[in-house]
């Protein structure tokens, strides 16, 4: 069996993860739980895959909630229907095409049939998006260790340095976050724009489901 953990996953789990794994040992170890020179003393191939399995866990595991904490958000967002508006005023002659108001989900599975090479930059951004998105709670949860240190720690300037810089990677990671999952919407309606047959796949699925309509109406 073999095992493959794409650039996806690397972005969307394995990052997040470790972030949230080195804030959990920087805790522990502060608090005595932990020895880090045991840790130090592990052979190396132990310490790079127990590293590696527990970000992944993690990432998964805290996914959830990096999900609701993304919905709680100031609005600093773009619905896809921003990205489809943008679009349409960019290019002008794609107003009326069928594939601009098709479901994002479904225009990267064409892109992914058409050209995995042009899928894969759409899913690069979104990966991106999703790492930038899921760091948040690893972020969130370090300002609050650092606020704490601030008013019990022995060092409170260094403490305040921490807090300041976190809480301006926290919100830079939110604005940047949902701002590269605009760009991964609009790169998905630039390549579609150029996939031969989609509008007509498009228009005959919404044709059927009108006249499925129509039938149940006079039923």
């Amino acid at each position: 069996m073999t095992l493959a953990v794409g650039i996806f996953d690397l972005f969307t789990y394995g990052i997040p993860g470790a972030l949230r794994l080195t804030l959990i040992v920087y805790v522990l170890v502060h608090l005595n739980i932990v020895d880090l020179a045991s840790l130090a003393s592990a052979p190396s191939v132990l310490q790079v895959i127990g590293a590696t399995v527990s970000s992944y866990l993690l990432g998964h595991l805290a996914y959830p909630l990096s999900a609701l904490m993304d919905k709680m958000a100031p609005r600093w967002n773009w619905s896809v229907d921003s990205a489809r508006l943008e679009f349409v005023a960019r290019v002008p002659e794609s107003r009326d095409r069928a594939f601009v108001h098709a479901d994002p989900a479904l225009l990267l599975a064409a892109v992914e049939l058409h050209d995995k090479e042009a899928a894969g930059e759409i899913t690069r951004l979104q990966g991106v998006a999703l790492m930038l998105r899921n760091s948040t709670l690893a972020l969130v949860f370090g300002l609050i260790v650092a606020v704490i240190e601030l008013v019990v720690g022995p060092d409170s300037v260094l403490a305040g340095v921490c807090a300041s810089l976190l809480l301006v990677s926290l919100t830079a990671a939110i604005r940047h976050g949902r701002r590269v999952r605009h760009w991964d919407r609009l790169k998905t309606l630039e390549i579609c724009f150029w996939l031969p047959g989609l509008d007509d796949r498009f228009d005959s699925s919404h044709r059927r489901s009108e006249a499925r309509t129509r039938a149940a109406d006079t039923s």
